[in-house]
């Protein structure tokens, strides 16, 4: 028997791979002194030394490598081929997406630019605007945060891009084009579909928690700038939940309102730590509506 020190420099390793091994039940010494702890080692464990390394280089797990000891070459040489196979696959799927990488990126940056068109687009119709009657200051500094809010919704796009783009990548172009259209209607904070809802009841179960309370009501308005102003101040750390039920051709029926709509109460009150919900659907009785909750 020989220590650990004189096994190692035989195996041409370091004692602290030999007590690795050990560690993890792969190679244990012949012997440990019971007095001193000293490792003691046979000669002929040097071979079994040769298989674990060489299994671990190969990539074998440590469990693949515990089943193998006890099988001869025949087999081992046979678990060898197995991991070549597989490797190859795997070094033939990195191939694969090393050239669909390009693509991919190029058609997210494409769906991005898309997505943030619509959005500005959106943001400048002046007849949004028109019905938040703003003054100067306050445009400018909702203008401001919109723009925040839009740099901060495209990062979050940015960062989910990688997933996004393995979806896309196996669609159709026509059906990326339908991704994008539906995509255009999930616009930051809330923003709802053009068309609006049909359905007002179900808009309000979806849209706000049964135990949030009514804090601020107003009907038969034409436009939101006769009440904008006497909105109660947003409590902080209580969640709001902004509900229009509004005329079908009315300006608050745009997939961009929300998005202003909660920029400009951000602005008012400053960043409302409970955070804010802004929803339309369509009135059922032809009269506009809103309604202000707190939870």
């Amino acid at each position: 028997m020989i220590t650990i020190q004189g096994f190692a420099k035989l195996c041409g390793c370091n004692a602290q791979t030999l007590r690795y091994y050990d560690r993890i039940g792969l190679l244990k010494p012949a012997k440990v002194d019971s007095w001193t702890g000293y490792r003691y080692y046979e000669e002929e464990q040097a071979v079994l030394f040769v298989k674990i390394k060489n299994l671990q280089q190969a990539d074998f797990s440590i469990e693949e490598i515990r089943n193998l000891l006890t099988k001869d070459d025949d087999l081992l040489m046979a678990a060898f081929d197995r991991k070549v196979k597989e490797q190859e696959q795997k070094l033939a799927r990195i191939r694969e997406i090393q050239k669909s990488y390009l693509k991919e990126s190029m058609d997210m940056q494409k769906m991005v630019n898309m997505l943030t068109d619509f959005v500005e687009g959106r943001m400048a119709s002046p007849a949004l605007w028109k019905e938040l009657g703003l003054d100067a200051e306050q445009e400018t500094k909702t203008r401001a945060r919109v723009n925040d809010t839009l740099a901060e919704w495209l990062s979050e796009c940015r960062n989910a891009g990688a997933e996004m783009a393995e979806q896309m990548n196996s669609l159709s172009p026509d059906a990326m084009k339908d991704v994008i259209d539906s995509l255009k209607n999930e616009l930051p904070d809330g923003s709802i579909p053009a068309s609006g809802a049909s359905d007002e009841q179900t808009s309000f179960a979806e849209d706000v928690p049964s135990d949030a309370a009514k804090v601020y009501e107003r009907s038969g308005w034409e436009h939101v700038s006769e009440w904008i102003n006497d909105i109660p101040d947003l409590e902080s750390g209580r969640q709001s939940y902004f509900l229009f039920r509004v005329c079908k051709d009315s300006p608050v029926n745009d997939p961009g309102f929300p998005t202003l709509m909660l920029a400009l109460m951000d602005v008012r009150f400053g960043a409302v730590s409970g955070g804010m919900n802004c929803s339309i659907s369509v009135s059922g009785d032809g009269v506009n509506h809103f309604t202000l909750f707190q939870k």
